[in-house]
């Protein structure tokens, strides 16, 4: 009878934590063409920098530890969506003063659109991070487990620079500028126009981890960057030291 009740207990207390959880990922995320994003809030956020996500039952938010350098351009794809009841509630709560001057009305089927761009060329920014001039952000995320990198953003943007962006050949992720990150439009192969992260709204986000393993000199290296709901592949892990770990294992 005793084990019976602590049963009961126990599991009373686990559905009580999975409900918390559910709760804050639900009030702080959005859909997006089928996939979930969180919601930005206080802090302008770039597609491609590095940071700490912070949950919490009543706030979650995204911070900013670090800015890499692309040396290399790296290619990013771009959806049209049109905003909807929930996306427009998080575009006014990440801009006070409606920047992009949208007006949406939940009761005709016309609305105003925004894009959701995503880095669709994980292999050359994962090549990026291990040239010399990411050597303090690689020894960053080697050293923080839990920092990620924003791979997917939804944004507002004027209408002219929407249509501009989706009738680009090809739309690229660059800084040419110290610290500040600009999309570059393509079109018959060369660079035509860039498009600063400044003038448009974030209000949401995806992030994906990286992933460490073992190369054949027996080093441990920057082996994947995986979508937060991803497992690493096999014989990689999202932590450099439990990596490092197995390493000293297999060498006894």
């Amino acid at each position: 009878m005793m084990k019976k009740s602590i049963y009961i207990m126990n599991y009373k207390k686990y559905s009580v934590l999975l409900l918390i959880l559910i709760l804050i990922t639900s009030c702080h995320t959005i859909k997006v063409n089928k996939s979930a994003m969180r919601t930005a809030v206080t802090a302008p956020i770039a597609l491609g920098v590095l940071g700490i996500q912070q949950d919490g039952v009543l706030h979650s938010d995204f911070r900013e530890t670090a800015i890499p350098i692309y040396e290399k351009g790296i290619k990013v794809g771009v959806t049209a969506e049109t905003f909807k009841s929930s996306t427009y509630n998080a575009y006014t709560k990440s801009t006070k003063k409606n920047k992009q001057s949208i007006t949406y009305i939940d009761s005709i089927k016309t609305n105003p659109t925004f894009l959701k761009l995503d880095v669709i060329d994980r292999i050359t920014m994962l090549s990026e991070f291990k040239k010399p001039a990411n050597a303090s952000a690689l020894h960053y995320i080697k050293n923080q487990k839990n920092a990620g990198v924003v791979t997917s953003v939804s944004i507002a943007l004027p209408e002219q620079l929407i249509q501009e962006i989706t009738n680009a050949e090809a739309v690229f992720l660059v800084n040419q500028q110290y610290k500040q990150y600009q999309l570059s439009l393509v079109k018959n192969g060369k660079s035509y126009k860039t498009i600063d992260f400044e003038s448009a709204t974030v209000f949401g986000y995806q992030l994906s981890y990286f992933c460490w393993g073992m190369n054949g000199k027996r080093k441990i290296i920057l082996s994947d960057i995986v979508d937060e709901v991803s497992s690493c592949p096999k014989n990689t892990y999202r932590d450099a030291t439990k990596a490092k770990e197995k390493m000293d294992y297999f060498k006894l």
